[in-house]
């Protein structure tokens, strides 16, 4: 760790009364950080009492900190609170000291760092503006697609970009904002966290709430309710948009024929990534340089192959009605699609429409979100012959292989959480890579 970043961040944590709140990949890299700048701090670090595990881990790593389980924990006595972002906080509770990696990071490198937020999309672009920059300047990849932002503290210098993936959780209770925000789209998540849809893009819009003048906002044209708050915004659909492969951004066009980006979703993306390059100097031959070098991410359209005679592609990442219909219309020749998952009590109406429109394709529905979704069509008397229900993956891809044509494709896109039956959607995505080899 260089001196300048010890200057900078030891009066952060020094002398103060510190609990680390959750022990997930953001809580390890905030004890890691307190640790390293401050070796004789005695901190605290809690987490649920079912993480038994994480606990003892916390205890092993840091035998001379204090570790328990959150319900013994009087919040009252710390002077900051390091929440991680999954914790939700009861009715009620006094947010006064309660911080998080996000907010430090931002408090810090704001100046230097593009956030990226958005239901959908964020994961792609944010690498792909990560890996634009990255053709002139040190840059690093944060949040939840690369680093937690702790990690990257270290190594910080004077002259670095960040490119930030930013989750609605790490937003929530943010005061600082990046230079340059991207607000991508916003669709029906995480409403088991939040409780409402306005409360959930309530906290996706810290990512522009707190900037200053000269700061930086591209946000999708269709987000009306948050364009009157922002000063001269960029807006994604209109003055950046695209025409199949050709970017459009204020005053330029240019046309991408080598790049592995599937539909027509990514492609509009691909043009906010344009805007942002030009920002910084990028140039146009370095752009496209970077656009032939990309390699699309796991689980995301990503194309497994064929196996016996059918393609499978695997777009687990896909958690919402609108993620699925987005999916399908990017790819040419799908015959069958597997839906469901955690049923989280979102509407799936517009998926149920386009499902019944499209009378070709082989619906397979699966786990408890699959079966509400069939069971609605049917309440609708839209269910047709094409369309099937089994009770899991494995018996979804044993379906699928029956069904699907030869040399055309089946598409893994749940509109659904993974949490019921998965650890996360990466697994989900790699159990259905096997499944399909086998």
């Amino acid at each position: 760790m260089n001196e300048s970043v010890i200057r900078e961040w030891k009066p952060e944590f020094e002398g103060k009364n510190i609990l680390v709140w959750g022990y997930g990949r953001e809580g390890k890299a905030s004890a890691s950080l307190i640790h390293a700048l401050c070796p004789d701090l005695v901190f605290t670090i809690a987490d649920a009492p079912k993480a038994e595990k994480l606990l003892e881990q916390a205890k092993y790593d840091y035998p001379s900190c204090i570790v328990k389980a959150d319900n013994a924990v009087d919040f009252s006595s710390f002077d900051m609170i390091l929440k991680s972002p999954g914790i939700v906080l009861p009715e009620g509770f006094d947010t006064k000291n309660i911080t998080g990696e996000t907010q430090l990071f931002l408090k810090h490198y704001a100046k230097q760092t593009i956030g990226v937020t958005g239901t959908k999309g964020k994961s792609t672009t944010t690498t792909l503006v990560y890996k634009a920059l990255s053709e002139k300047y040190r840059t690093h990849l944060v949040g939840n697609i690369g680093r937690a932002c702790f990690e990257a503290v270290p190594d910080m210098e004077g002259n670095d970009l960040v490119a930030f993936e930013i989750s609605c959780h790490q937003l929530e209770y943010s005061p600082y904002s990046p230079h340059t925000a991207v607000f991508l789209n916003l669709y029906e998540e995480h409403l088991d966290h939040y409780g409402s849809f306005a409360k959930y893009g309530a906290a996706k819009a810290n990512i522009f709430r707190h900037q200053k003048e000269g700061d930086v906002c591209i946000i999708n044209q269709e987000l009306t309710q948050y364009i009157p708050e922002i000063h001269d915004p960029l807006l994604i659909g209109r003055d950046i948009r695209n025409e199949g492969r050709t970017l459009i951004i204020p005053g330029k066009r240019l046309e991408v024929k080598d790049c592995a980006l599937i539909g027509e979703h990514n492609y509009l993306n691909l043009a906010v990534v344009y805007y942002i390059a030009g920002l910084y100097g990028i140039s146009d031959d370095q752009f496209l340089h970077m656009c032939s070098t990309f390699e699309p991410l796991h689980h995301r359209l990503e194309d497994l192959g064929e196996f016996h005679g059918i393609r499978y592609v695997n777009d687990s990442i896909s958690t919402i009605g609108q993620s699925c219909i987005k999916a399908l219309e990017a790819l040419q020749d799908v015959d069958t699609v597997l839906i469901g998952g955690m049923d989280r009590g979102i509407e799936y109406h517009e998926l149920e429409d386009y499902l019944a429109q499209h009378k070709e394709l082989n619906v397979i529905f699966m786990y408890a979100s699959g079966k509400r979704v069939a069971e609605e069509l049917r309440e609708t008397e839209r269910y047709t012959e094409n369309m099937h229900i089994v009770d899991d993956l494995g018996e979804a891809v044993n379906l699928a292989k029956k069904l699907t044509r030869p040399h055309h494709i089946c598409l893994l896109s749940p509109a659904a959480s993974s949490y019921d039956h998965f650890k996360n959607f990466e697994e989900r995505g790699e159990v259905f890579g096997r499944m399909v080899r086998e």
